[in-house]
Formats: C-alpha cells, structure tokens, sequence
C-alpha cells in the first residue's frame, strides 16, 4: 500500500484529535454510515476511488491541522543529525584555538628585538601559514547512468575518461617536478643506485 506524506500528515493529525475523548468519540461516531460495509467488488479503480472520495463521509480532520503536521514533518527532516552538529561545533573550536596560539606566537615573534624584519615576517607567515582557508581543489566524481548526477559545492561531474586523464595528466606533472626519483619506485630504485 502508497503511503506517502499527506497520508502520513492526516494520520499524525488524527492521532492528535484521538488525543481528546470527546474529539476522539465523534471520530468513531462518524465512521458508522449506511455505506461503512459496502465493499465493491469488480468494479473499475477510478471508480472505487470517486467513490471513496465522494460518496462516503469524509473525517473531519481539519486542513489547518493537517498543514501543521506537515510542517512539523518538514522541520524534523530538515533539522541536522546531532552527532553532525557536535562534530561541527568541535571543528570550529579546534579552528579556533589554532588560531589563537597562531596570533599568541605572531605576537611574541613581533615583539622579539633579537630578530630581523625580514626573520619576524618570515616567523610570523610559518605561524600563520596552517590557518590559510584555502578552497581545496575540484573533486572529480565519475557520473553513472540512472542515478542523480547532480553536482555539488567542489566537485565536477566527468566520465570514466576525463577522470583517468586528469590522473594521467597529474601523474605526469609530477614527474616532470621530480616527486619521483626518474620515475623509479621501490625495488627498481634501490637497483639502480649509484
């Protein structure tokens, strides 16, 4: 059976009317009509659903009632995980106390009379340097069929293709930087020492 938000939304609400004895007996009172056992059978769906919709007494279940509860839905949903939150708050201080000691020893650093200009600035941008709020670079995300390949905030939607040439290209780059001794790795390079 569908059960989907608005189904959800009006049984919250008649749970908050049950809630009440004389809410709750009208609700019961209601549900007993001529019709409360005239189950039809062989008849065609969209007739069954006029039916319903039309020819039996609604529940009184006001549309106010039943707007709050959605909304009251929503907020819940919305509302971020706790332990996401906590993990938020500890970053932040952790950030924040980083740079308090950053700021502390640029302090000292500048009031040193033992030191340089050209040292203090030095002393004081090593200091500074792990509080840099840099923007990390495009996270490559290989798109697939039939899902959602919606892009978010620092990423790059990109095929299989582009994705293995990014690393190629980046593989490449750091070669010509010398991140490899001539491109030789364990093994082959302690064989070909000198």
């Amino acid at each position: 059976e569908d059960y989907d938000s608005d189904d959800y939304a009006e049984t919250l609400a008649l749970g908050t009317m049950m809630l009440r004895h004389s809410k709750a007996k009208a609700l019961v009172d209601a549900s007993y009509n001529r019709y409360a056992w005239n189950d039809p059978e062989d008849l065609p769906d969209w007739f069954v659903d006029d039916e319903r919709r039309y020819y039996r007494p609604q529940l009184p279940i006001p549309p106010g009632l039943v707007a709050k509860m959605k909304e009251k839905m929503m907020a819940l949903s919305t509302r971020p995980i706790a332990k996401v939150a906590e993990a938020r708050a500890r970053k932040n201080k952790r950030a924040k106390l980083k740079l308090a000691a950053a700021k502390k020893k640029a302090a000292l650093v500048a009031n040193n009379a033992d030191m340089s200009e050209t040292m203090k600035l030095k002393a004081i941008s090593k200091a500074m340097r792990g509080q840099d709020n840099r923007n990390p670079g495009k996270t490559y995300v290989v798109a697939k069929k039939g899902r959602n390949n919606k892009g978010m905030k620092g990423m790059k939607l990109v095929d299989k293709r582009m994705k293995n040439d990014k690393r190629s290209m980046d593989r490449s780059d750091k070669k010509k930087k010398g991140g490899k001794k001539g491109g030789l790795t364990g093994s082959k390079r302690r064989r070909h020492h000198s």
